[in-house]
């Protein structure tokens, strides 16, 4: 039986969000859920991708490790995202590890469960099309940002998206600041020069892990064009 708040997040689930709600319940129940607690890997490369993930609540990240072992983080998942679909969907195993950053609860949707949803409801597919289209997009930017643009015009993309994402110009950092140097392509250590330096520049405030945009025009050009 479906938990109701399992519904509730599945809900706002772009891919799911064409399901009827008979049908949203019966994949809901066709699938388990998972708790993995804060660093417990989910998956990791070369593990078969039998299934794919959705965030019930929690945080987690993806990322791949250089043969140095330094790690890039290519995204993190909150409530209502999802990951992993793009090698289940290709039937190959997961190419980049997922570990959870706090305790989180996590949907398991198996191939064969999403492969009966899309046979009843033909939406379901077109919803699968649009999500890995967005992904796609999505690394191609990763790829531009890390080659063409330096870390203070990364770090204005990924503040901007942070706000975009607490609807306000005031928000705590989601991740530690480790973290969001790695999701940037750079050390601790860059991070925190980069950060000095929007502040000099009167671009945004920080105190701590707490960040407020003072200049969101300036910032959106320097991250077009940094």
């Amino acid at each position: 039986m479906a938990e109701t708040g399992h519904i509730s997040v599945l809900k706002t689930v772009p891919m799911f969000s064409a399901l009827p709600a008979g049908a949203l319940t019966s994949l809901a129940a066709a699938c388990r859920t998972r708790s993995v607690r804060k660093g417990q890997m989910i998956f990791a490369p070369c593990q078969a991708a039998e299934q794919f993930y959705v965030v019930l609540s929690g945080r987690v990240k993806i990322f791949k490790l250089s043969p140095r072992g330094d790690e890039q983080i290519l995204h993190l998942y909150g409530p209502g995202e999802t990951f992993g679909e793009a090698a289940m969907l290709a039937g190959i195993d997961f190419p980049a590890h997922a570990e959870a950053v706090e305790a989180s609860r996590l949907l398991l949707v198996p191939r064969r469960v999403l492969r009966d949803a899309m046979a009843a409801n033909a939406d379901l597919a077109m919803g699968m099309l649009a999500g890995l289209s967005g992904k796609l997009r999505e690394f191609n930017r990763l790829i531009e940002d890390l080659s063409l643009k330096e870390v203070p015009a990364r770090l204005a993309r990924v503040l901007l998206e942070m706000g975009e994402t607490a609807g306000s110009d005031a928000f705590t950092l989601p991740a530690t600041k480790r973290q969001l140097a790695a999701q940037i392509g750079t050390v601790a250590e860059t991070l925190s020069r980069a950060l000095r330096k929007l502040k000099s520049d009167g671009l945004i405030d920080v105190q701590g892990s707490k960040i407020r945009l003072l200049d969101v025009p300036a910032l959106r050009v320097l991250a077009q064009e940094g």
